[in-house]
């Protein structure tokens, strides 16, 4: 029985037909009959028990699996060309995540589909929900590397998602206006985009915390690809968070009209001044000590 190190893994066609050509051309007893299968996984059995059987007869070396690993890693697209996509930037890779999760998609119909060399990414990449940008950095990588894609394909689609991030990174409308160490601010706006029943936007995920919610808001916004409905959603959003505040602050005061003399109104201002309050405070306190000092007559 060998080692789990010998035991090949193939995380897609394009590796496991690595493979196969791999050992045809470096070990000649390997017989391409015995490498054939009808489903991805009967393909994979196949393939090591032929590595097996040839280790057994002395026709292949011991480690041969590992130095087949090698050198299918050797055509990967190099981690070099990954470096934009930083796991400390969380938008990005919130964005990223959400994004090639829907195009990989198998219910997404390949018309929606913009790009279709996104398809021959790895949709299994995406099968876990994820809480960090970390994470997720990692599944979008995986996406890439254990995909259909080969190394000129992958670039190819990288340069792609570059130019589309370098477009959305430009709007900081949303990540300016939600507010430092505010999570009330960050639940409101993840309620009013989910409240938001006329033409609503696709939810990136379902935050399970603050915190969460912030990155949500920002990733449900930066993954709408209609310009004007975004814009329109933003706008309407800051008017109802600012009609919010603005209630809250008046604390369910109206305001009155009242007429009075100049000569009132000046000794108004003075007393005001004088307490060190507005003209309104100035006019409560006035109301308010009046009624208590006829409570006290009384």
């Amino acid at each position: 029985m060998r080692d789990n190190d010998e035991i090949l893994e193939a995380n897609s066609e394009r590796e496991c037909a690595f493979y196969s050509d791999y050992l045809l051309k470096n070990i000649r007893s390997a017989s391409i009959k015995n490498l054939r299968g009808n489903t991805h996984e009967e393909r994979v059995i196949k393939l090591n028990e032929e590595l097996e059987g040839l280790i057994k007869k002395s026709r292949a070396p011991k480690n041969f699996a590992s130095q087949m690993r090698s050198a299918f890693k050797a055509t990967q697209l190099s981690i070099q060309h990954f470096r934009w996509l930083d796991k400390k930037d969380e938008r990005l890779c919130n964005w990223l995540w959400c994004y090639l999760k829907k195009a990989t998609s198998q219910t997404e119909p390949e018309e929606t589909v913009r790009n279709e060399s996104l398809l021959l990414l790895s949709a299994k990449a995406f099968q876990i929900e994820r809480d960090t940008a970390a994470e997720r950095q990692v599944d979008i990588l995986d996406a890439f590397y254990h995909g259909e894609a080969t190394a000129s394909q992958q670039q190819e689609i990288l340069e792609l998602l570059k130019a589309k991030w370098h477009e959305i990174r430009q709007d900081v409308s949303v990540t300016n206006w939600l507010e430092d160490n505010n999570p009330t601010h960050w639940s409101w706006a993840w309620s009013y985009l989910q409240n938001n029943t006329q033409r609503p936007l696709e939810q990136a995920w379902l935050p399970s915390n603050d915190v969460e919610k912030r990155a949500a808001v920002i990733a449900t916004l930066d993954l709408s690809d209609n310009v004007d409905r975004k814009a329109l959603v933003i706008d309407k959003m800051k008017k109802a968070w600012s009609q919010k505040k603005f209630r809250e602050k008046s604390s369910g005061k109206k305001p009155y009209s009242i007429s009075m003399t100049l000569n009132t109104k000046q000794k108004l201002n003075a007393m005001a001044e004088e307490k060190g309050m507005k003209i309104n405070e100035m006019i409560e306190y006035l109301v308010q000590n009046e009624f208590k000092n006829r409570a006290i007559n009384e």
